[in-house]
């Protein structure tokens, strides 16, 4: 099955940067503006109990508020790309849907959190 998958793999990326190269960059640029407003945050709140994204929340733990939403940034850009290598069909789905969400995510660290509490933290946190 692991050989079956990186065949896959191996044949999606044949022309992938060529052709989804500017959604890559965006892609990982809103992941970038995310990581740097959590960093924002956490170093102003003074650490990561904020953070409701599990996986960063446990990174920040370990690592620190600047080191922990940097490799978070990483993984999410890694795997984000091998996801959207691996399902070509939907490339442009998952990098769009994935800078909107950041984007939005970097926004609302820095602005949002003071204009509105989305429905969803209420459930996470209450």
């Amino acid at each position: 099955m692991i050989s079956q998958m990186a065949r896959r793999f191996q044949k999606n990326w044949q022309g992938f940067w060529g052709r989804y190269w500017w959604l890559m960059v965006v892609f990982v640029v809103a992941l970038g503006c995310d990581a740097a407003s959590t960093m924002y945050f956490m170093l102003r709140d003074g650490g990561h109990q904020n953070e409701v994204h599990p996986a960063i929340w446990l990174i920040s733990a370990v690592f620190g508020p600047v080191c922990g939403p940097l490799l978070g940034w990483l993984g999410k850009a890694a795997a984000g790309i091998a996801v959207a290598v691996y399902w070509r069909g939907i490339a442009l789905y998952l990098f769009v849907a994935g800078s909107i969400l950041s984007f939005w995510a970097a926004w609302y660290n820095i602005w949002g959190a003071n204009i509105y509490e989305p429905r969803l933290l209420r459930w996470v946190f209450w």
